[in-house]
């Protein structure tokens, strides 16, 4: 059977109906929430990986739950699946007029200076006119996602370097800051309070740096991490091609299989 966009819609309600299924019936926005997060997060997953068969599965997860959250606002009097989708195509088209009106664009350079002018001029923003450009950062969000996107607000009203080879010095400054922090540490003074604070400083100066750079950072770190446990598994497959786990090898050894493991996933 083919299905569509209404199908899915039809099927959410059916769920949520008395007939329908008692977990479902019970869910609110709050519940729902941490599903959101690991939809979005596994998409992301398949995306890196470039596994096209689980992106679609996963894309089809994350529509799901913004169906759902739609489906309760119904419920709730609050909003529609059709109130969401009138917003966002309104929302588009306007923020598009070099697309969908008169105006024009030479390059895509153009394209995001345009698109902050229009979304400031816009109701909802217009209301935050005399607030902190703060304010509408998540509170939600991942916490080095919520640096960069700190960083990007502050940039936007001017507060920022205009050349990259500063934001390198303040990492270095603040890597130096944390290390004589780690040296003024004792056994009587511990000093973790003033280390831990040096070393938020050195991640959120960092955060800067990928900004400047032109990436994301918590993308980066999940490459890295993506990257770190590959190897870490080959390490393990290594070892037990000797008839040895890992905690049975040498420190000495360990070094000698990450290196080849490394050179294997080159």
């Amino acid at each position: 059977m083919k299905y569509s966009f209404d199908d899915l819609v039809k099927i959410m309600a059916t769920l949520r109906s008395p007939e329908g299924c008692p977990w479902d019936r019970q869910q609110t926005h709050q519940s729902l929430l941490p599903y959101l997060v690991e939809e979005s997060h596994e998409y992301i997953d398949a995306a890196q990986a470039n596994d096209k068969v689980h992106m679609a599965e996963e894309l089809g997860d994350v529509l799901f739950q913004v169906v759902f959250h739609s489906q309760v606002a119904r419920e709730n009097g609050d909003f529609s699946i059709d109130d969401v989708i009138q917003g966002i195509c309104e929302k588009m088209v306007r923020r598009h007029p070099h697309v969908f009106g008169s105006a024009k664009v030479d390059d895509a350079s153009e394209v995001p200076g345009r698109w902050e002018r229009i979304k400031a001029a816009e109701k909802n923003n217009l209301q935050m006119a005399g607030k902190s450009a703060m304010d509408k950062v998540s509170k939600s969000m991942p916490t080095l996602a919520r640096a960069q996107e700190i960083q990007r607000r502050a940039a936007k009203v001017g507060f920022d370097w205009v050349e990259a080879e500063p934001v390198f010095d303040k990492a270095y400054e603040e890597f130096s800051e944390f290390r004589e922090e780690f040296q003024a540490a004792s056994a009587e003074n511990p000093n973790v309070d003033r280390m831990e604070d040096e070393f938020g400083d050195i991640l959120f100066s960092l955060v800067n740096v990928a900004r400047h750079c032109g990436f994301n950072a918590a993308l980066a770190l999940e490459r890295a991490n993506s990257k770190f446990e590959r190897r870490f598994r080959m390490v393990e497959q290594l070892a037990r091609v000797e008839g040895k786990e890992m905690k049975d090898e040498t420190p000495e050894r360990l070094q000698q299989l990450w290196r080849e493991a490394k050179s294997k996933a080159k």
